[in-house]
């Protein structure tokens, strides 16, 4: 009696231990998914980031568009000129540098593309929080109705505690049923402990993905949606095809680099510069009529692109980048393909396993526990054989729960894989 007495006050401070750590964890409110979705959507930092170099982005068509500035110069005579209106001695010069026709434009299609092309990764970024958001959450699904359900379990397992201890007060029972229902919930409690410390870790992730403090405390989840998903996989690579954004992304690079071709292929054109010059002269000792009158000459020049090396370079760098570019493309078509029958065969089982559980699994398991809760109460079957049926109960149910939360993983990691929620 000693061992057992020993036994139960194990079980009674572990037991005290997890009342506290589950009053903590019920005392936060009902966290919903979309709630922490639109969080992380204000407060990610990588977020934030990718929509900054977005719009930095933007800027830029309007800067490599634009003329560049215009040159204003002043030139003094150190010893003047004489003429024979009288001696030069100031001399102002404005000039305007103007590349041949569909450069600038060549050069603000290509800003525009790469300003697209930014756009998309920050939408990439947004969705890939997105993903880790449901991925965490659905975890945190799965531990917090996993341990509802050890608690359950445990609050039966102290019940069959007390009937076996009663039977061996009365002398019907023996006290190797009590140690093992002791030990039973010892184990209970074990694997209670074993999920706080999973949760602990999901709610690290959560509070990261929200530029949480990590000392903010997260509530219970809330349920998930368990509607089956009704499309054919080659409707989701079509769907994938136009929308992923890493494939648009990819899309407004070849049309940059071919943008470069064409501007690389204008520069066997030259470049003009328009120059005004506006000369003073003074009235010196001339006594010419028009003696004093300023000079004023206007100057039209350009530039030889007779380096025709580095033209051709430049040409061939763009037709390579083209090259790259539509083999990048190419690669990440492939691979979008493999990701969708990869997570679409992973849902489609996964659906299957589901269906087992509420078709037959659960149900035969409930009736199995019935009728040996009746033979044990009538002495037909012994306390062991019972703990057995209720621990098959308590496997099925955590493996329901694991596969709920798994079938919601598996449909974010095809949306992640679309490139959005899924067509309607």
């Amino acid at each position: 009696m000693k061992i057992s007495h020993f036994i139960w006050l194990y079980v009674l401070l572990l037991h005290l231990n997890l009342i506290q750590i589950g009053l903590s964890q019920e005392n936060g409110k009902t966290v919903r998914l979309d709630e922490l979705v639109r969080e992380a959507l204000e407060n990610n930092p990588e977020i934030k980031s990718a929509e900054s170099r977005w719009r930095a982005a933007l800027q830029r068509p309007s800067q490599v568009s634009m003329l560049p500035d215009p040159m204003l110069s002043y030139t003094r005579f150190a010893q003047s000129v004489e003429t024979r209106v009288g001696p030069q001695e100031n001399v102002f010069t404005l000039s305007q540098r103007i590349p041949f026709p569909g450069k600038l434009g060549l050069k603000g299609k290509m800003a525009d593309q790469e300003a697209v092309a930014s756009e998309q990764r920050y939408e990439a970024t947004k969705r890939d929080v997105i993903f880790k958001v449901k991925r965490a959450y659905y975890d945190l699904y799965w531990v917090d109705r996993s341990l509802e359900i050890l608690s359950e379990y445990l609050a039966v397992l102290q019940d069959f505690t007390r009937v076996a201890e009663q039977k061996y007060a009365t002398g019907q029972g023996i006290q190797a049923n009590v140690l093992k229902s002791q030990v039973e919930i010892s184990t209970i409690m074990e694997r209670r402990l074993g999920f706080e410390k999973i949760r602990q870790g999901v709610v690290a992730r959560i509070n990261a993905l929200l530029n949480r403090s990590q000392d903010t405390k997260l509530g219970k989840a809330a349920t998930i949606d368990t509607t089956r998903v009704r499309i054919s996989e080659a409707d989701l690579v079509d769907y994938a095809l136009e929308q992923r954004e890493e494939l648009q992304s990819l899309q407004a690079m070849i049309d940059k680099s071919e943008h470069m071709r064409s501007l690389a292929k204008r520069e066997y054109l030259p470049d003009f510069n328009l120059q005004a010059n506006y000369i003073d002269v003074s009235r010196g000792v001339s006594q010419a009529p028009d003696a004093g009158k300023n000079a004023w000459s206007v100057m039209v020049g350009l530039n030889l692109p007779i380096w025709i090396g580095k033209r051709n370079a430049a040409v061939r760098e763009a037709s390579e980048l083209i090259s790259s570019n539509r083999l990048a493309y190419e690669n990440l078509q492939n691979r979008v393909k493999s990701e969708i029958k990869d997570y679409y065969y992973q849902l489609q089982i996964t659906g299957k396993t589901l269906n087992l559980y509420e078709q037959g699994l659960i149900t035969q398991a409930e009736s199995s526990l019935e009728s040996a809760l009746a033979s044990y109460q009538t002495g037909k079957l012994d306390f062991l054989n019972l703990l057995d049926a209720e621990r098959m109960l308590l496997n099925l149910n955590l493996g329901y729960v694991k596969e709920r939360s798994n079938y919601q993983k598996h449909l974010a990691d095809l949306e992640r894989a679309l490139g959005g929620e899924l067509p309607q």
